[in-house]
């Protein structure tokens, strides 16, 4: 193996553990690239399972060639390239967010979920790594973008290189401290042919315009290390920001409670009155974080619910996003949903049916769920037709690679609220659930567009029959 610089760098940061899989996020762009080829390169002296990751985001159309050429570079390295497209103007509208940020939101969405896949296979959840290719510019370039926009101290520190992911696996990313001109250096050093998104050079969006127009700006009119200083301020805001988080953390645990059953989050503050307002902003971040209201952890709404804490009026009340309420009551703060009860859409229907696999050519664009019928059958003999949708009741079980899960602790895990769980439909036969049909309430993009299925009948090579079942068009 050649070894370099960014190979040296990845394994002295030592941020992948031997023997992991890992989980790589890639563009096919220069500095994914890098990571890949870099990775690859020590895959087999590591025990290393490499499983790299493309998100098309349906943004611009030369975004499926570059599929099908990063398809092919896996090919030559001997991997197998995941491909997942979604619709970042879609669901930046639906959200009410940037383009931006929806793409970064389904990245992660979709990490997570293949880590979830691999974790149901058999890979223990530490040994599960998620690797994503940010550099040493991208870190300089994010803490401006950062100060523009009004972060706080938190914002300041950065891009860090380890965190857990909202699942709860983790991420490393190995070349933050790798400059981009050296990936270039070791593009052009090993030959690859990276995808060049065009788009980076345009300057619609802001963190473009800082990256071609205001730090070379800097760079030339005020100081040419304009990034070093940067990068070193994010490490001692990171150093700051951590210990004054370590700090919040004991108030944190002693002072929160979570309520399952009715869906709040309660913070106790009479002990936290004492506290200065740099600890209990961490607080209430934690619990903005808690809510899945991070990208709402705004200055204004921190000091909203931090103000709630210091306030001598024994009641009041805060609207946040997403139907979020934070209402005051004497030495609690209550945060709760106030939503009513969303309702089955009952112009759904299902058809289920059995054909020859042979002539089972599915419509990838239309929801179904297909099994082997002679599996079924030989479970449910002749019962086919005691397969129904409806929404979920006591004692409903979905069947795993191992085990199984009740459907209550699915539609929890799956992040989806309290006030739409009795919405989600459900093929099921008895209590077993065959297919949880996709819904907008899932917080993963598969579930949103596809569903969950059982893997208790999968189709395999020796498949004859098919059991389909299909959306009926007909109600």
């Amino acid at each position: 193996m050649k070894r370099n610089h960014i190979i040296d760098t990845i394994i002295d940061n030592d941020l992948i553990p031997p023997a992991s899989a890992v989980i790589l996020g890639v563009s096919g762009g220069p500095d994914s690239l890098c990571l890949l080829h870099a990775l690859s390169s020590i895959a087999d002296m590591y025990d290393l399972v490499l499983v790299p990751v493309h998100v098309n985001h349906m943004l611009r159309p030369e975004a499926y060639e570059e599929s099908r050429h990063l398809e092919d570079i896996c090919e030559r390295m001997d991997l197998e390239l995941r491909i997942y497209e979604a619709s970042c103007k879609d669901v930046a509208g639906e959200l009410g967010i940037s383009v931006e940020e929806a793409g970064r939101q389904i990245r992660y969405q979709i990490f997570d979920e293949v880590a979830a896949e691999l974790e149901e296979s058999g890979v223990p959840s530490d040994k599960i790594v998620i690797a994503l290719a940010h550099n040493a510019d991208d870190q300089a370039e994010t803490v401006l973008f950062r100060l523009i926009r009004g972060t706080g101290p938190h914002g300041l520190a950065g891009i860090p290189s380890v965190r857990m992911s909202e699942g709860g696996y983790l991420i490393v990313r190995p070349l933050l401290n790798v400059e981009r001109a050296d990936i270039e250096a070791y593009i052009r050093e090993n030959k690859l042919r990276p995808n060049i998104d065009k788009s980076n050079d345009e300057n619609t969006y802001t963190r473009n315009r800082i990256r071609n127009e205001l730090i070379p700006y800097l760079e030339k009119n005020f100081n040419p290390k304009i990034k070093d200083n940067l990068r070193r301020y994010a490490g001692l805001a990171y150093m700051d920001d951590a210990l004054l988080k370590e700090i919040a953390m004991s108030d944190y645990f002693d002072s929160v409670e979570i309520s399952g059953e009715k869906e709040e989050v309660v913070l106790n503050i009479k002990k936290l009155k004492d506290n200065p307002p740099s600890i209990n902003s961490r607080i209430v971040s934690m619990i903005f974080e808690l809510l899945r209201l991070e990208d709402c952890a705004t200055f204004e709404n921190v000091s909203a619910i931090t103000g709630l804490i210091y306030s001598d009026h024994p009641s009041a009340g805060i609207d946040l996003p997403y139907g979020i309420r934070a209402r005051r009551e004497y030495d609690r703060i209550i945060f709760s949903a106030e939503e009513e009860l969303i309702k089955p859409d009952e112009s759904i229907a299902i058809y289920p049916r059995v054909i020859m696999a042979k002539d089972f050519i599915p419509d990838e664009d239309v929801p179904y769920a297909a099994f082997d019928f002679d599996a079924f059958n030989e479970e449910y003999p002749g019962r086919i037709g005691e397969i129904e949708l409806r929404t979920r009741r006591e004692g409903d079980y979905l069947p795993m690679k191992k085990g199984s899960k009740k459907i209550q602790d699915l539609l929890v895990d799956s992040k989806v609220r309290k006030t739409a769980r009795d919405s989600i439909l459900m093929a099921c036969i008895g209590s077993e659930v065959l297919w949880v049909l996709p819904s907008e309430y899932f917080a993963g993009e598969q579930e949103k567009t596809k569903g969950r299925f059982s893997p208790k009948f999968h189709i395999t090579d020796t498949t004859k029959r098919v059991l389909l079942i299909e959306l009926d068009e007909t109600i």
